[in-house]
């Protein structure tokens, strides 16, 4: 593994993110490897970028960015159904894909990882309509609390990373809890109608950047895990979030957890859904797992 291709969103994350990526680039090519950095400028950039990365040219691409960032990239690869492996060197606010993985965060232990990582595969989540498809790696959401991630200011997320998307999603929790979504949803062996302030569809176990909201979840386990909770008064969801820490909340009424490889979900409603943090378009939607799981480079240990 020698030639590495770096796709970077330069206004991801804090600002240090440009002086640690030219450290990381340092290490690599003190250690004769081949170094690309691409750096975005706009939407749709890393997706394109991706895209027409072959691995008959890279071995690796190292996506710098946050989740959106990430997003564009598996949607890229996803759609040409390349095998190049990814890994993700986390300079986002909130990363929750490399947060579940526990990639390593400073140039010196990513640099030390590539020359001496695994590569592994991972499922790939798909949410299609009539118009179009989107991939996600880690989460698709539904509702209102789904915008917090592309509501929150920039430049708060900048300066006071999580904490900035806590206080976002605190400000919109009462009226998500006012309005809940009348859901109509179908799997493969049943059918729900219900009313829900929050679902989540999630590949990995952390999710909004808190681990074991939905905590059977496995990346390579042909399997979305489905939480989705009930129409309920602010004390009942209190509960439930104070219960996710220690994976008890699962077991409440006031919860539908469950696990699946497709399901159908539709609305009346006009109900938005947000794909690894990015807007994901509105309901209805077919979720899925993709025909073909993603290569992904980790620690050895």
């Amino acid at each position: 593994m020698k030639r590495i291709k770096i796709i970077s969103n330069p206004s991801s994350g804090s600002q240090t993110h440009a002086r640690d990526l030219t450290k990381l680039i340092n290490y690599l090519i003190e250690d004769n490897f081949v170094v690309q950095l691409f750096k975005t400028k706009g939407k749709n950039d890393a997706y394109n970028e991706a895209l027409n990365t072959s691995s008959d040219d890279w071995d690796l691409i190292v996506i710098s960015g946050g989740d959106g960032t990430v997003n564009e990239v598996v949607h890229g690869i996803c759609d040409s159904e390349s095998d190049i492996p990814i890994t993700i060197y986390s300079t986002g606010t909130v990363n929750d894909f490399a947060t579940y993985l526990n990639l390593p965060s400073t140039p010196y232990k990513l640099y030390r990882m590539i020359k001496t990582g695994k590569i592994i595969k991972s499922d790939v989540g798909k949410v299609s309509n009539e118009d179009s498809h989107r991939y996600f790696i880690n989460v698709f959401a539904v509702g209102n609390i789904a915008s917090v991630s592309y509501v929150t200011d920039k430049a708060q997320k900048a300066i006071f990373g999580r904490l900035a998307y806590i206080v976002e999603g605190l400000k919109e929790l009462p009226n998500t809890l006012n309005q809940p979504m009348e859901l109509k949803i179908k799997t493969k062996d049943d059918y729900l109608e219900v009313k829900s302030p929050i679902m989540i569809i999630s590949n990995s176990n952390t999710v909004g950047g808190f681990e074991n909201i939905c905590p059977q979840a496995k990346i390579d386990d042909q399997k979305l895990d489905v939480l989705i909770i009930k129409h309920s008064r602010l004390k009942e969801v209190a509960q439930i979030l104070i219960d996710a820490f220690s994976s008890k909340h699962i077991y409440s009424e006031d919860v539908l957890y469950f696990q699946t490889d497709t399901l159908t979900i539709e609305s009346n409603q006009t109900v938005p859904g947000d794909v690894d943090g990015e807007y994901g378009g509105n309901l209805p939607v077919k979720v899925e797992i993709n025909n073909k799981p993603i290569n992904i480079l980790v620690r050895s240990d």
